[in-house]
């Protein structure tokens, strides 16, 4: 049943993306993204979470602020993605960034590991102590073509075993001799998987990242979520996958009209406050229609009994 639903859930999602800024099927697809976020969640089975395991490597304690983000603003042309925008990320801080596509998810991380500037303001990682890892969505750009995928990860680590090095090599869909392919051959979802593991190597204590699930199937999208859920550093992530975000994040941040809006808790805690706060719209939008009618009627009532005055 989990296997089903995860494939379902998939292949949503798959449509969701696609035709999320159609501008036949947007609709569509948000309505498809709202029921998708009401499915009740089947849990994984015991012989399932029993699979593959991958713990990130101890890295040293960073500050307590791990990134701050003070008075930005930043636009691309026309388009204004931040203004004014606040944030602080404190150690432990695991955030998941939402907002509809466009808003500048994607952007946001660049902007905070420095890979952009913004135009006003400063967004920058915290003074002390702070080892980043980033995973952006072309990372497997930066992979050497002509090694093979186990050559490539002995020279990230060099003391482990053949064993070791093939264990979490197969937790990423590598088995048998596919280990043995030239790097360059690879799809490009293999090579962002691959480089999705060689960055998982490296001890940090704040990790940045960019739809990092996109390439994973169910075994390795649940070793890395449940990697997360042990890992003693903070983490910045984007994401489609409402469910990895939903076992992952213990903070959400949206993205809504240039703001950094926190929500100091999980994805379910963000749900909840989402809806209140939309019925706190409607409340105050029909309260509002209410008192315009009541004006209205005194208005007519007042200049009826004008005429009635200016008659007699």
């Amino acid at each position: 049943a989990f296997e089903r639903q995860q494939k379902e859930i998939a292949t949503q999602q798959a449509y969701i993306d696609r035709f999320r800024a159609s501008a036949t099927r947007s609709t569509q697809a948000k309505s498809r993204e709202k029921q998708l976020d009401k499915v009740e969640r089947v849990d994984a089975p015991v012989e399932s979470v029993g699979g593959p395991s991958f713990r990130f490597p101890p890295a040293p304690r960073s500050g307590a602020q791990v990134a701050v983000i003070e008075n930005m603003t930043h636009c691309y042309g026309e388009n204004i993605l931040f203004m004014e925008a606040d944030l602080e990320i404190e150690r432990g801080d695991r955030i998941a960034f939402v907002g509809p596509n466009g808003a500048g998810k994607s952007t946001l991380l660049r902007l905070i590991m420095g890979v952009e500037t913004p135009e006003e303001g400063s967004a920058r990682l915290g003074e002390h102590n702070v080892i980043a890892s980033y995973f952006e969505q072309n990372q497997a750009e930066a992979l050497d073509l002509n090694k093979t995928v186990i050559e490539t990860m002995f020279e990230a680590v060099p003391d482990w075993t053949q064993t070791q090095v093939r264990s979490l090599l197969g937790s990423f869909c590598f088995s048998n001799d596919s280990v043995f392919k030239d790097v360059g051959k690879l799809s490009g979802g293999e090579k962002a998987r691959l480089a999705l593991a060689l960055m998982l190597l490296s001890p940090c204590n704040l990790l940045v990242l960019d739809e990092p699930t996109n390439h994973l199937d169910i075994p390795a999208k649940q070793m890395l979520e449940d990697a997360l859920c042990a890992y003693e550093g903070a983490a910045l992530l984007v994401s489609h996958d409402r469910y990895f975000i939903s076992r992952v994040a213990n903070r959400i941040v949206e993205i809504r009209d240039g703001e950094l809006v926190i929500y100091r808790g999980n994805y379910a805690y963000y749900q909840d406050k989402k809806a209140e706060e939309k019925a706190e719209t409607e409340t105050k939008r029909l309260m509002a229609e209410k008192e315009a009618k009541r004006k209205a009627n005194n208005a007519k009532q007042k200049e009826r009994a004008s005429r009635k005055k200016n008659t007699a």
